[in-house]
Parts: C-alpha cells; structure tokens; sequence
C-alpha cells in the first residue's frame, strides 16, 4: 500500500512538472500566430496530460487489487496513449506545420478528444460488464462447492454412526456426493432460484442425519426418508444441470 503511494506521489510530481514546463513552453516559444488556435493546442495538451496522469493513477489504484493485469486495462492504457500521441501530433501538423484554419483546427482536437473519449467509454463498460459476469461466475463456483462441501460433512458425520444400519446410510450420501463431483460447477444467474432451493434441500439433510445420529433406536421408517431426501436433492441437481446446459 505504502509503495503504491509512492509511485503515485511520484506521478503526480512528474504530472505538475509536465503541467508547467508545457504552460511556460507554449508562453515562451509562441507556439502559434493564431491566438484561437494557442489556446486551442495548449488546453487540448494539457488535457491530454491530464488524461495520462489519471489513467496511470486509475491503473496503480487498479492493478493493485488484482492478481494480474486485465487486457481491459491494457487495452486502455494503448488507447490513452495513442489519444495523447494523437493530440501532439496533430497540434504540431495542423498548428505549426499547415497552419490550419482556427475552426477547422479545433474541429480536429474536439474530434480527436471525442474518439478517444468514446473509445475508452466502449472499453470501460466492456471491461465493467466482463467483471460483473466473472464475479457472478466465481459466487456461482463458491456455492456449488459449498454445496459440495456441506454433502460431504454429512457423509463423513453418517460414517461416525455407531449403528449397525450406517452403512446404508453412507452408501446412500456417497451416490449423492458422486453426482455433485461429475456436475458443472459454474453456474448462471439464472438458476440462483434453483441454487437456493438445492440449498435448503441440503440443510434439510443435514438437520434430518445429525436428528438421526442422536436418536439410539431409529424409527422404521428413517431409510425412506432419508432416500426421499437425497432424491429430491438429485432431481434439483438434474434439473439444474439439464438447464444450465440448455444455457451453453
């Protein structure tokens, strides 16, 4: 945190630095004898410094919270750049060199500033949406596993039974725990439903076995409902994976 700090105190030195060496450049060397087309080279240089800097800024606020560099954010820093490149460029040919008319010369920076605005505006919500389906997908992945989790605790809780009849117990939880390990672990939003209902099936099967374990003498009728139970739970799971492979 304290590195990232640093690197940002020092852009912001270098930015105010660029700032002001480009003020007294443009004061000092005349940069243009049209006075509209100065002041249209130096707010459109300054704006694109000013651009850059946030970028960077943007990008070591950014970089830090991530394991690895995003090719949203490359593709945003390759764009920033050819924007500033774009504006350097074209004030020194369009100002200096040809000289262009003042209003057709502010007419190519606005259209220059507008591209490159539009362009990182397309990146950033491309970016934004990539992000918010990659989180939904790793939350979809993390309550599939802790359903998984929570079937195997209750597989290896019916495996302490001390009851003659524990073994078809776990015969009956280990299928369950098959068909969760051959299953698509990420989901779609769309079957959060289906999520939700398979979870509270689970629960239920959790609360039911650890009533079981407590009890000395089960009721006759413990194995259909436990059966009853791990069924309902298995045609959940078929009827979310046959929709979530209809969604693929």
């Amino acid at each position: 945190m304290n590195k990232g700090k640093s690197y940002i105190r020092i852009i912001t030195i270098i930015y105010v630095a660029a700032i002001i060496l480009t003020v007294f450049s443009f004061i000092g060397l005349g940069f243009s004898e049209s006075l509209f087309r100065f002041v249209t080279s130096l707010v459109a240089v300054l704006l694109a410094e000013s651009v850059v800097y946030g970028y960077c800024i943007f990008w070591l606020r950014t970089a830090g919270s991530v394991q690895r560099t995003s090719p949203v954010l490359l593709s945003g820093a390759f764009i920033t750049g050819i924007y500033a490149a774009g504006v350097f460029v074209s004030a020194i040919v369009f100002d200096w060199l040809l000289e262009l008319s003042p209003l057709w010369y502010a007419a190519v920076q606005l259209l220059i500033l507008l591209i490159g605005g539009i362009t990182l505006a397309v990146i950033g919500i491309y970016g934004w949406n990539a992000g918010t389906e990659e989180q939904q997908m790793r939350r979809s992945l993390q309550a599939f596993r802790q359903h998984q989790s929570e079937i195997n605790e209750i597989s290896a809780l019916a495996s302490s039974w001390k009851n003659p009849e524990s073994e078809q117990l776990v015969k009956v939880l280990n299928k369950l725990r098959d068909q969760f390990k051959f299953s698509d672990p990420v989901s779609d939003p769309s079957l959060y439903a289906t999520e939700d209902i398979m979870h509270q099936q689970i629960s239920l099967l959790h609360d039911h076995v650890k009533l079981l374990l407590m009890t000395n003498e089960p009721h006759g009728n413990w194995q259909a409902e436990i059966n009853e139970m791990a069924d309902s739970i298995k045609a959940t799971l078929e009827r979310r994976n046959r929709e979530l492979a209809a969604l693929k």
